[in-house]
């Protein structure tokens, strides 16, 4: 995905007429939504939202909301034309800090608009919302997918009387089955890291995490690349095998080209990797499995 944030700017209001929206459950799911998230396109918020709220309600809603000076919006180029990415105003953040459904500190934690339209992490939040968005669309009546964003997924714990990020998933899912629950705590690697760096990130998951939840807490990465998926499981087989004991899994971006991917048969894991040496020992996928075995 080609994203170009040079020379973005809030959209202006001038000459908009304002706008008064109703704050109901529908505006304050959006609000807490996009607070999950740091930023989303309509496209995005129309996959969360219930049947009913997509299509053209949802275009119209946002634009209101903006108009209400609920939301910011910003265009990007995206390769071909232009995608409207809305984030939230000092309004909104005012409104949720009312509300009293969201923690101080994630309100007092979202970005600024100078921060969030940095290529890098505009760049890696765009990414975010596009997977959760369209993991999100698999929602049925028998199975329940619901998403916490990166701060409200952050586990935090206390070193020498000093609190630190112990868990710092991108984002989390909760699938509901038959009365079961199973989280996915959910890593997106855009860019290599150093082996050690991503071992250690992998190794925070063991140290904070109770064994008792191992079968039912599962850590994903997707990789932006195959090569980076096999480079993951050479290094964790040959540096730190003890990282096995957690329910972990792999995939990569070319896997994922829409929504029922992610019900598929795309994952690597402990099971389906094997060590090949044909001059250099290399990491292979011998064969995928998925997510979970009902699906």
């Amino acid at each position: 995905m080609y994203l170009n944030t040079i020379d973005v700017k809030l959209t202006p209001r001038k000459d908009i007429g304002s706008y008064n929206v109703d704050l109901n459950e529908s505006t304050l799911e959006i609000l807490i939504l996009i607070l999950e998230f740091k930023l989303a396109s309509s496209c995005h918020i129309s996959r969360f939202v219930s049947q009913k709220e997509r299509g053209r309600y949802i275009y119209t809603k946002l634009r209101r909301m903006w108009q209400a000076k609920l939301l910011e919006s910003f265009k990007v180029f995206s390769g071909s034309s232009f995608t409207l990415f809305y984030m939230l105003s000092k309004k909104s953040l005012k409104i949720l800090a009312e509300s009293g459904q969201c923690e101080p500190y994630r309100l007092k934690n979202y970005p600024t608009a100078k921060t969030l339209l940095s290529w890098g992490l505009f760049k890696h939040e765009a990414q975010i919302v596009e997977l959760a968005s369209l993991e999100s669309l698999n929602k049925s009546t028998n199975l329940n997918i619901s998403f916490k964003g990166e701060d409200n997924s952050q586990l935090e714990d206390f070193r020498d009387d000093r609190q630190i990020e112990a868990l710092t998933p991108d984002y989390t899912v909760t699938y509901k089955n038959n009365q079961s629950e199973y989280k996915v705590y959910t890593e997106f690697e855009r860019t290599r890291k150093s082996n050690e760096s991503l071992l250690n990130k992998i190794q925070r998951y063991l140290d904070f995490s109770n064994p008792q939840d191992f079968q039912k807490h599962t850590l994903r990465l997707v990789f932006q690349t195959l090569s980076m998926e096999r480079s993951l499981w050479l290094n964790i087989f040959l540096n730190r095998p003890s990282l096995l004991k957690l329910n972990i899994l792999t995939t990569n971006l070319d896997f994922i080209f829409g929504a029922k991917q992610f019900m598929e048969p795309i994952y690597a894991s402990e099971s389906t990797v094997k060590l090949n040496k044909d001059g250099l020992l290399k990491a292979e996928i011998s064969q995928r499995i998925k997510l979970f075995n009902f699906l």
